[in-house]
């Protein structure tokens, strides 16, 4: 009988995939939005963020913009992509020149849908107004880059 080996492995031990979830995301936008319709998605996409985003929110209580800019300053890190970031007092503004989410959806072939930067609108809107800030996000579908702006 052959001897077996086990094999410890670590979810660090992997490069990060959360690029993946991207592809996931552009279907469940799809199929949300053709069975239920563009409200119940924009719904979904609140819920999921003010799900996801609690730390975040709480951290943007506490320290405001500079939470933000953390944020996606940790984001961008991981996942890459070109973006530059202009913190003037009482305003942040994030310039994403080469969304690494778009870049990889096209790069791999992957089914892309003309309504996924919502999910950034959307989750950033439900976060800011949570946390009390405002924000906005203005991209062109598809082009990979946009301008997102937070304020008190």
């Amino acid at each position: 009988m052959g001897q077996f080996k086990c094999i410890e492995f670590r979810a660090s031990d992997n490069e990060y995939l959360h690029k993946d979830f991207h592809g996931v995301l552009c279907y469940a936008i799809k199929y949300l939005d053709d069975n239920f319709g563009h409200e119940a998605t924009t719904e979904y996409l609140k819920q999921v963020g003010l799900a996801i985003y609690k730390d975040l929110i709480q951290n943007i209580k506490i320290q405001g913009l500079a939470a933000i800019e953390k944020h996606i300053i940790d984001v961008f890190a991981i996942e890459g992509g070109e973006f530059e970031t202009i913190h003037v007092p009482g305003k942040l503004t994030v310039i994403v020149k080469a969304c690494p989410a778009i870049a990889h959806l096209k790069q791999r072939g992957l089914f892309y849908t003309e309504r996924f930067c919502e999910a950034t609108k959307v989750v950033n809107h439900s976060i800011c107004q949570t946390a009390d800030y405002k924000c906005s996000c203005s991209y062109e579908p598809g082009a990979g880059c946009c301008v997102q702006e937070f304020w008190k």
